[in-house]
């Protein structure tokens, strides 16, 4: 009788109606689990409201920026938007003004800024491109090379790095360093076969086959023979006076 007691089963009543392991959690953080409710709740909050400020900064700067027409506009679209796209690509045309205007050395060190401090902004290439030539236009092959360079062997450069490719040949070509000019105007007919720089390039490429006319001093201007002397006037003698007639005799 008490084995067949031991092996009835328990009924439902008698089972323990504890709290499970879950709710023993629950009831121990709950407090910490409130607080940190309040606090995730807080940070998405706070993210939607920086989100939303920053989009208005960006579109704040960016009709600034559509309206800056002069030097001074410009300048205050960088200095009162800072960190914004727009005042960065405000930089890039500063800089174009500023050399416009004459202001070369601060435009060469407007564009050197924007390209240090904005390594993966959109207008980068074009920046690049402007510095480069703009070091030409002042006789500073050497860095500008280096500019030119750094923009060819960028993937991001698109049809700038052909034009890239076209100055450094036409830089080597100036240093007489033809095989380093051919091999750059190859390159753009090689890697971009379908850039319109690829015709450009095959013109510079007979150009370096071309030999230049070699100077010669001119002939020396043939010596004239002197112009004959003019003839001596001729004298015509005075007629003699005619001989008195003869008187008739007195008679």
């Amino acid at each position: 009788m008490s084995a067949e007691l031991s092996n009835s089963p328990v009924p439902l009543a008698e089972i323990s109606q504890g709290p499970n392991a879950f709710e023993q959690f629950l009831d121990r953080n709950q407090r910490n689990l409130i607080v940190l409710a309040v606090l995730l709740a807080l940070g998405a909050a706070a993210l939607v409201i920086y989100r939303g400020i920053e989009q208005s900064q960006q579109e704040t700067a960016g009709a600034a920026l559509t309206k800056a027409d002069d030097l001074a506009a410009l300048q205050a679209v960088i200095n009162a938007h800072a960190g914004t796209i727009a005042a960065h690509s405000a930089m890039v045309l500063l800089a174009d003004r500023q050399w416009t205007a004459g202001q070369h050395d601060a435009a060469i060190d407007t564009l050197r800024k924007f390209i240090a401090a904005n390594p993966d902004h959109p207008a980068l290439p074009a920046a690049q491109a402007s510095l480069g030539a703009k070091l030409m236009s002042q006789g500073k092959a050497a860095e500008a090379s280096g500019v030119f360079q750094a923009l060819a062997d960028d993937a991001k450069a698109g049809f700038l790095a052909p034009y890239a490719l076209i100055c450094l040949g036409d830089i080597a070509k100036s240093a007489a360093d033809l095989d380093k000019a051919a091999a750059a105007y190859n390159r753009v007919k090689t890697d971009f076969p379908d850039s319109g720089f690829a015709d450009t390039a095959t013109k510079r490429i007979v150009t370096l086959k071309t030999k230049p006319p070699v100077e010669i001093q001119p002939p020396p201007v043939p010596k004239s023979d002197p112009p004959p002397a003019a003839p001596a006037p001729t004298v015509t003698p005075a007629p003699s006076p005619a001989p008195p007639a003869p008187q008739a005799p007195q008679p």
